[in-house]
């Protein structure tokens, strides 16, 4: 079987993992291993662990400015409201401190299904 070798990570590159990762799965699967010119092991991959019709290196760049600016308008819109629900939190938090301070029980429905109330 053809193998193609790779440094470990330039392997994880291609394969989107990481190289301790390239490393468990080469040491499960047996592939073969050998040094490279430069001192570095290699590992032999097999072309179909790689997707053969993959080009090598590294991933695309990042996406289209078009893409970034949604991006971009979600992340705000997710962090707004991610300061409504601190909002939510801290009046919540308040009420349960005032409720405890005036040593009033909190039953609601909790009371009510445990006879309480």
């Amino acid at each position: 079987m053809e193998h193609i070798f790779l440094t470990y990570e330039e392997a994880a590159t291609r394969l989107g993992i990481k190289a301790d990762s390239v490393r468990r799965r080469a040491r499960a699967r047996k592939w073969p291993r050998r040094t490279g010119n430069d001192g570095k092991t290699q590992v032999g991959i097999p072309p179909d662990a790689l997707g053969a019709d993959d080009p090598p290196g590294p991933p695309p760049g990042p996406p289209p400015d078009m893409e970034a600016a949604e991006l971009r308008v979600e992340n705000r819109m997710l962090r707004e409201r991610l300061d409504e629900l601190r909002e939510d939190r801290d009046r919540w938090r308040e009420q349960a401190e005032r409720l405890a301070e005036a040593g009033r029980p909190v039953v609601g429905i909790f009371g009510r299904i445990f006879g309480r109330g």
